[in-house]
């Protein structure tokens, strides 16, 4: 769903009204990895700084295993990929599998990340791919805003994906059962619409949103809304 002007000055405004967003009932029919690889492919970009590249260090090898890492898949399908994760462990076990990994910190390693992705890329344009991060973090607006001013340029784009607060199996747990399931490492949940509202927040101009990884009912009742997971994409830093 491509995101129009005034949708984006109702994402700015602050005045306490009420707003309504309608989503696009199209969705995605592939597996959230496949989703996020395409679309990077359409941008045709060759380049990808992936932060947050190992996940948790206990799935790793798993995934490997399985041809389910997200990080193997952009090195499959890209010409360069860098990646940037806190956990030096996970670092370091994933090393032994793709080259270009680095236990660096976003937020505190600014200058040695910019060299390498200088290193890494030249003046060529890259896309800065968080998936999965920021429900993670104490302050998504002030994280997303810091990642924009500093690894984003005009001609860079970012792309952010978010487990939905409006999944099926989520929305069926609090219906019929009284209750919510949740990876208690995440701080926050996200809607379409507060994902769009945190980019906005945080001086990205989002450009595009998919809904990934649907359940067969929301298959079934053409409500991607209900997707598990959203896909955001935003332009680089002006």
């Amino acid at each position: 769903m491509k995101i129009d002007q005034d949708l984006i000055k109702e994402l700015q405004t602050d005045d306490g009204h009420m707003g309504e967003v309608t989503y696009d009932p199209g969705y995605q029919k592939l597996p959230r990895r496949e989703v996020i690889i395409n679309e990077l492919k359409k941008m045709n970009i060759k380049n990808v700084v992936h932060i947050g590249c190992c996940g948790h260090l206990k799935n790793i090898k798993k995934q490997i295993e399985n041809k389910t890492s997200l990080h193997m898949l952009l090195i499959q399908n890209f010409e360069k990929v860098i990646g940037f994760d806190i956990n030096r462990e996970a670092v370091q076990f994933f090393s032994k599998y793709a080259e270009n990994i680095y236990a660096r910190d976003v937020l505190e390693n600014r200058d040695e990340i910019l060299s390498i992705i200088h290193d890494s890329f030249g003046e060529e344009p890259y896309v800065v791919l968080i998936p999965e991060v920021l429900e993670h973090t104490p302050n998504p607006v002030a994280f997303l805003e810091y990642i924009h001013k500093s690894y984003c340029r005009a001609e860079d784009k970012i792309v952010i994906t978010v487990p939905n607060a409006y999944g099926f199996g989520r929305i069926c747990d609090a219906l019929f059962h009284n209750k919510e399931c949740m990876n208690m490492d995440h701080k926050y949940t996200f809607t379409p619409t507060t994902l769009l509202k945190v980019m906005v927040e945080a001086g990205i101009t989002p450009k595009e949103l998919q809904f990934m990884d649907l359940y067969k009912y929301s298959k079934l009742f053409k409500k991607p809304i209900c997707a598990n997971t959203i896909l955001a994409i935003g332009d680089g830093c002006n």
